[in-house]
């Protein structure tokens, strides 16, 4: 019988050779890799140097104010030029008339000084409150005041004859120093009943006036008076 070669077994043998082969075309590939890197790199390199020697601006030298020489001596001679002042002999006198040495005589007259008229400014009148931290107080308090009123009041004939009666509601402010200003009627009930309680009122004497932080103050204040028949 012929022996068979085995295709495989073949192979075999010229594996070392297909490595080898192999080995060496990777090599080239690296070797031409690494070459077109390099001359990358170098383009890059020269194009930068191009860009930055574009950038740079040329020197221009600083101006300067330097003059010539004769026109700096001429202003020199300028500055030392000397200032001519022309002097004004003063040739006014002063009249000194007045004879301090003079005798005063009992016949002499000496005018009188008058002070300056002084204008004392009017303050502006403060307008009244309606509370204050210490309301107007009369002089014995709330029954002195009650007892002022039934005392003084007299019940005017002809609202007796009318037979009106009701309680007349009056306004009025107590000043700083106390006294009583601006009375009015606040609610009516007869003509002659109105016109007796701002009588009554008019003629109270001096409150206590209001204080509103250590310092007096107008208040206005009411008082009802009632009139009755009974």
């Amino acid at each position: 019988m012929a022996n068979k070669k085995s295709f495989k077994a073949d192979l075999e043998k010229r594996k070392i050779i297909f490595f080898a082969v192999g080995c060496i075309v990777a090599m080239s590939l690296s070797w031409v890799c690494l070459d077109l890197l390099a001359t990358t790199e170098k383009k890059v390199d020269v194009i930068q140097d191009e860009a930055e020697a574009a950038t740079v601006d040329e020197y221009t030298p600083p101006e300067t104010d330097e003059k010539p020489q004769e026109q700096k001596q001429e202003e020199v001679q300028q500055q030392n030029t000397e200032i001519i002042l022309n002097i004004v002999e003063n040739t006014a006198k002063a009249d000194f008339d007045f004879n301090f040495g003079q005798d005063v005589t009992d016949e002499m007259t000496i005018d009188e000084w008058e002070a300056p008229e002084v204008v004392e400014e009017v303050a502006a009148e403060e307008p009244p409150v309606r509370f204050v931290e210490q309301m107007p107080e009369f002089p014995g308090g709330m029954p002195a005041l009650n007892q002022y009123l039934r005392e003084h009041l007299q019940y005017p004939a002809a609202a007796r004859d009318a037979g009106a009666m009701g309680t007349v509601l009056v306004e009025f402010v107590v000043e700083k120093d106390g006294s009583v200003s601006n009375a009015k009627v606040v609610v009516s009930q007869f003509p002659a009943l109105d016109e007796e309680a701002l009588r009554v009122v008019r003629s109270l004497p001096k409150w206590k006036p209001g204080e509103s932080n250590g310092r007096k103050v107008r208040v206005f204040y009411n008082v009802p008076i009632k009139f009755d028949l009974q």
